[in-house]
């Protein structure tokens, strides 16, 4: 195990008070990507200790000095609360022990493919464009300094550096971790999936709990089936686990650079049938508050902004609207729209959206994540008859 500049294992199991979520850290994988690094500062902002782990060391700072191989904190006194680790979840020697003492655990991690080396998107080093040294902006840049960014990269035959590529990271790394996480105790894992994480099987055989075509291309389907690979194991490793350990498996619709909206605006949901946006910072507070509920275990739910809402499959979504007594127009743009009165754009903008769009009977939605969580349904085996999306109409 490879352990960061400045960086420190976690707590033994005995430095920590078992029943206290708070006095424990809490792990989080694929801390340096774009959902890792705010759900990292979400941690920081309410006071928890964390440990982000990264397959290559990181440089703790501030975004003013962000650059290759930095990991953002919007404050420079959370340094003291951040403890990185260096590991891969596709090498479970290098994972070993790494949880022992962990509150809980929240997987971001992702395969990715080969990338040029960029820093982190959305800031500018020092205020303005820096070209040289720690805050080089990309692989062509480092290539003109002569500027060797830290361990791990490989060779581009262009010129240049690039970040190595992962795969299966959402299938087997998934389950290495799950596995560790299991044998620590782990109170609570917590998984980013996709709405998507049922897409069809690539070998058109129907699974016991899926089936939904939810993206009909071929090559974005393919990081669809190991997450719900990776998903499906989840569920069988934690069959029999010890009452207070769980996992939970939260899949967010399309992600967003956006602001922060607030939990009044989210909308959970169970069973594929709709999809949405939600910014990574709200989907950040999510999986922090799912972490530290009770509520969430053994969960597996959608999660997008309710006013962005769009059916995965628009025949099947309608009839279920309309047969929970809506109108054409309420499951288009809410509740409270009469059906004789025609609808303006003007309506529409000016006026909050109510209620819920293509009403499922699923939705959950709330003031609070935790009283949200109690509301969804725990997870169980049950078949699911692929011929019920049988339309053309299925995105």
């Amino acid at each position: 195990l490879l352990i960061a500049a400045g960086s420190a294992t976690l707590l033994s199991p005995g430095a920590a008070a078992p029943a206290d979520f708070d006095a424990r850290p809490v792990v989080v994988f694929g801390a340096n990507g774009y959902t890792g690094g705010d759900t990292v500062r979400s941690l920081l902002k309410k006071g928890k200790t964390v440990i982000p782990v990264t397959r290559r060391p990181v440089t703790l700072a501030t975004r003013d000095k962000a650059g290759p191989d930095t990991m953002v904190l919007d404050d420079v006194k959370d340094m003291a609360r951040v403890r990185p680790v260096t590991a891969d979840v596709l090498k479970p020697e290098t994972l070993a022990g790494l949880l022992d003492g962990a509150g809980a655990v929240i997987f971001c991690a992702a395969s990715r493919p080969k990338v040029a080396v960029t820093v982190t998107p959305g800031t500018v080093p020092g205020g303005k464009r820096d070209m040289t040294g720690a805050n080089m902006m990309s692989y062509m840049e480092t290539r003109t300094a002569g500027v060797e960014p830290k361990g791990g990269y490989i060779d581009n035959v262009n010129g240049g550096k690039l970040a190595p590529p992962s795969d299966n990271v959402e299938d087997v790394g998934l389950i290495n971790v799950a596995r560790e996480a299991l044998r620590a105790g782990v109170e609570r894992l917590v998984i980013v999936s996709s709405v998507c994480a049922k897409c069809q099987s690539k070998d058109g055989r129907r699974l016991s709990d899926g089936g939904e075509q939810v993206d009909k291309g071929e090559a974005s389907c393919d990081s669809c089936y190991k997450k719900q690979a990776g998903e499906e194991g989840v569920r069988d490793l934690y069959v029999g686990a010890p009452a207070n350990v769980g996992y939970t498996i939260v899949r967010p619709g399309m992600l967003s650079p956006g602001e922060e909206r607030g939990v009044k605006n989210v909308e959970f949901n169970q069973g594929v049938t709709k999809s949405g946006i939600i910014s990574r910072l709200d989907l950040a507070e999510v999986l922090v508050a799912a972490a530290s509920s009770s509520a969430s275990a053994g969960k597996t739910f959608e999660v997008y902004y309710r006013d962005t809402a769009q059916p995965v499959d628009m025949y099947a979504s309608l009839k279920s609207c309309k047969e929970l007594g809506k109108s054409v127009k309420e499951c288009f743009f809410g509740d409270g729209y009469d059906e004789a009165t025609p609808v303006s754009l003007d309506d529409i903008l000016k006026n909050p959206m109510k209620g819920t769009l293509f009403a499922s009977g699923s939705e959950v939605q709330g003031n609070a994540y935790s009283e949200m969580f109690g509301k969804l349904r725990i997870d169980k085996e049950e078949a699911f008859d692929l011929s019920s999306l049988a339309s053309d109409s299925v995105m």
